[in-house]
């Protein structure tokens, strides 16, 4: 049996991914997106009900996760585009309607990998799952680094892979 996965790709839209670095044409937003797409459509074209994933954007105009509706601070500005589960080609067109630069700029990458984190752990439980958590990012936006150890912390005892493109 295939093992199970869930993945959640949180990534900044902030008003800065919109710009071209490094004398590339296309925006940062959508040079870092080729990764995620490419990743994602193999889940898809896998069709295995095991892959789950999930998108969690941040910097966004809106906020639309858990912790903010707790009424927890630091939250702000991120939004969970996608709850973690089968992606379909349905869910994928609408996951790629929504993924575009906002006007905004303040959004904490570290408080959307806690949201991702906080998914992931309500969705595999304490079952056998490969949890990973991808942070795409050009890096532009400041980063408040007060529970980064606390963060790291919780990444490793529910052994989630944090990589960030």
């Amino acid at each position: 049996m295939a093992d199970k996965e869930a993945t959640v790709y949180v990534i900044d839209l902030g008003e800065s991914m919109s710009d071209c670095h490094n004398g590339r044409e296309e925006s940062d937003l959508d040079f870092a997106m080729r990764y995620v797409w490419d990743k994602i459509s193999t889940t898809v074209s896998a069709n295995r009900k095991t892959w789950t994933v999930g998108v969690v954007g941040f910097n966004t105009d809106g906020t639309d996760n858990p912790q903010d509706r707790e009424g927890l601070e630091g939250y702000e500005n991120i939004s969970v585009l996608q709850e973690i589960g089968s992606m379909t080609m349905s869910s994928l067109r609408r996951l790629r309607s929504l993924i575009k630069p906002s006007h905004s700029s303040s959004g904490d990458a570290i408080s959307a990998v806690v949201v991702a984190l906080d998914m992931i752990e309500k969705f595999t439980k304490k079952l056998k799952y490969k949890r990973k958590i991808i942070l795409v990012t050009n890096g532009h936006t400041p980063i408040d680094d007060d529970s980064t150890e606390d963060v790291a912390l919780r990444l490793n005892q529910s052994s989630i892979e944090l990589v960030v493109v």
